[in-house]
């Protein structure tokens, strides 16, 4: 059971690089987690090739898995949404490049979008982190990339001259 508590914070927070900020940063609510999970993510993108089986495996994999993974971290933390868990902005990032180009401005976008939504938290992100458990944890970021996908579309549409790349 350790070892699967230790493989399930790992996952949660991406290499347990969100637990050193929790102890540094001496902010009560912004620790910079949701910074570094979507960075985490971002890069992810960027690493994975575009083409073949291995970006989409590994897109189904993390929204897969993202829910159940928040859940069992929440219980083993303790707290709802504790700040140590990034891997659903790791997930919300993902969902902000769902289907988008995968260069580097189209994606620099998303994460611009997906941190704005995610930070924000309107009505959207206090109605989705109601949900109990691993729903209530990821499902303000699910949301947030969601919004931030249909901000990239809008905004590639809307001034294509400033934002495809020729």
């Amino acid at each position: 059971m350790i070892l699967g508590r230790w493989m399930v914070l790992a996952v949660a927070s991406v290499g347990f690089s969100s637990f050193l900020p929790y102890r540094l940063v001496p902010f009560a609510k912004w620790k910079g987690g949701g910074f570094i999970g979507s960075l985490a993510g971002w890069a992810l993108l960027m690493a994975l090739p575009n083409v073949g089986g291995v970006y989409w495996a590994a897109t189904v994999l993390i929204l897969a898995s993202c829910v159940p993974v928040c859940h069992y971290a929440e219980k083993f933390l303790g707290n709802h949404d504790d700040p140590r868990i990034i891997y659903d902005e790791v997930a919300g990032m993902w969902v902000s490049a769902l289907f988008l180009p995968k260069d580097v401005w189209t994606l620099a976008l998303a994460f611009v979008f997906f941190r704005l939504f995610d930070v924000l938290k309107g009505p959207w992100g206090r109605w989705a982190s109601r949900a109990p458990g691993g729903w209530g944890v990821a499902g303000d970021d699910l949301v947030a990339g969601l919004l931030a996908n249909v901000f990239v579309r809008l905004s590639l549409s809307l001034f294509p001259q400033f934002l495809v790349p020729r």
